[in-house]
């Protein structure tokens, strides 16, 4: 990505704010299909996404990225055209020089009716 400072081990807090100023919120999807025991790595999507860092409240915010989380491995698996079956998918925060764990979900790909969350269903007279 060409993140500057990116051989340094530690940014100072305004280096960090400089770079995310400069570079957004990169993300990292890794998407692994469960195949018996195994988890197979199929995908890896890089985003620059900042609708993880949206929930700032402690209580909320396991919450949120778990249904964001959800939300953007379907719409993901669907422009892929994915195959049907169950994924791992592991969401990271792209920093100069690290990459922070911001969550791990299991997808079923499709998703069954109940799994669809409300604000993802088209609304009669939406475009």
């Amino acid at each position: 990505m060409g993140f500057p400072c990116a051989g340094r081990v530690a940014l100072t807090c305004v280096e960090n704010l400089q770079v995310m100023d400069r570079y957004g919120y990169p993300h990292e999807l890794e998407y692994r299909r469960e195949a018996g025991d195994r988890r197979v790595h199929e995908y890896t999507e890089l985003v620059d996404d900042m609708g993880f860092v949206l929930e700032h409240r402690s209580e909320r915010y396991q919450g949120w990225t778990v249904r964001y989380g959800t939300a953007c491995a379907h719409d993901y698996l669907s422009r892929k055209r994915a195959k049907p079956g169950t994924f791992v998918v592991s969401v990271y925060r792209l920093f100069p020089g690290r990459r922070d764990h911001v969550v791990t979900i299991r997808v079923s790909w499709p998703p069954k009716k109940g799994q669809v969350h409300p604000s993802e269903k088209s609304r009669a007279g939406r475009l």
